[in-house]
């Protein structure tokens, strides 16, 4: 009589799903088939998110307004008279400035520390069934582009109608904040996977995390920063988003094409390398989680 193996060589669950995950990339669905798949995974788990997030609120989503508006406020009774000078004189166009400066780093910030634990907090779902693990971090993106949508994107339309009067920005700012949540998905995807092997990183993270809020142009113009260091900061990802997205809610005259499109570019190459990076470690997350 066969009797069956135990210890080491006998298969357990991890093993089965590392066999299924390799199916998976072997044996694809069709493009169509996996694509929708996939987005209806991340929506029902983006609303699962949110509905946990405002369970019992009597605002529910509104509330993630409320952190951009009170920063806002904030920096504004501390330094609007100060750097109003930046800004022609008018305390108003800084605020605005300010505004859309906090709407970026907050969601940055939020979105990439929430993307970044999605697939270790997950870990005991992805181990159970055979779910593509990047579904969790896109998700943690999801909700959180979703809160801006229905928050502060349309403030940057308006903004943009009537500080501007140039329908091509008020076009753009869709495009421009398109492009803010493919650099969280990128950095979010590459931080979600480092977090399976690293569980330093969330700690890491939050001093990274710092320094970027620190070296943007938030609540300060960048005209006050030493020209001998505003090539390092011109490198900052955070701050190119801040500039393009002020230059279509709040620019005037000439669009400069250049600061929107240099942005752009490196949202999707950030986007493209962060997808490749989480797609090459997955294989190995079930070792780990």
């Amino acid at each position: 009589m066969d009797v069956p193996r135990i210890g080491r060589g006998a298969p357990d669950c991890r093993d089965k799903k590392r066999d299924m995950s390799f199916a998976a990339d072997v044996y694809p669905l069709p493009l169509s088939k996996s694509l929708s798949r996939h987005i209806e995974l991340v929506r029902i788990s983006a609303l699962r998110q949110l509905k946990a997030r405002y369970r019992g609120t009597s605002l529910g989503v509104l509330w993630s307004f409320a952190n951009p508006l009170l920063m806002t406020a904030l920096y504004t009774v501390i330094f609007g008279t100060a750097f109003a000078s930046y800004y022609g004189g008018s305390i108003s166009r800084y605020v605005f400035s300010a505004f859309v400066g906090v709407v970026v780093v907050t969601f940055f910030t939020q979105a990439t520390n929430e993307a970044l634990g999605a697939v270790v907090a997950n870990g005991g779902l992805l181990n159970k069934i055979a779910l593509d693990s990047e579904t969790f971090p896109v998700a943690a993106i999801a909700a959180n582009a979703y809160q801006q949508l229905v928050t502060t994107v349309p403030i940057m339309l308006i903004l943009s109608a009537v500080l501007t009067h140039d329908p091509i920005r008020v076009i753009l700012v869709p495009v421009v904040f398109a492009a803010v949540v493919a650099l969280c998905a990128g950095i979010g995807l590459a931080l979600a996977a480092g977090y399976v092997f690293f569980r330093d990183l969330l700690y890491l993270w939050g001093v990274f995390g710092f320094v970027i809020w620190m070296t943007c142009p938030v609540f300060y113009p960048a005209a006050l920063v030493p020209v001998t260091v505003r090539p390092l900061l011109s490198v900052n990802p955070v701050g190119m988003a801040i500039g393009a997205l002020r230059e279509v809610a709040l620019g005037r005259g000439a669009i400069d094409f250049g600061t929107i499109g240099r942005f752009v570019l490196i949202a999707a190459v950030i986007a493209g390398l962060g997808h490749a990076i989480f797609r090459r470690l997955r294989r190995e997350f079930m070792d780990l989680l």
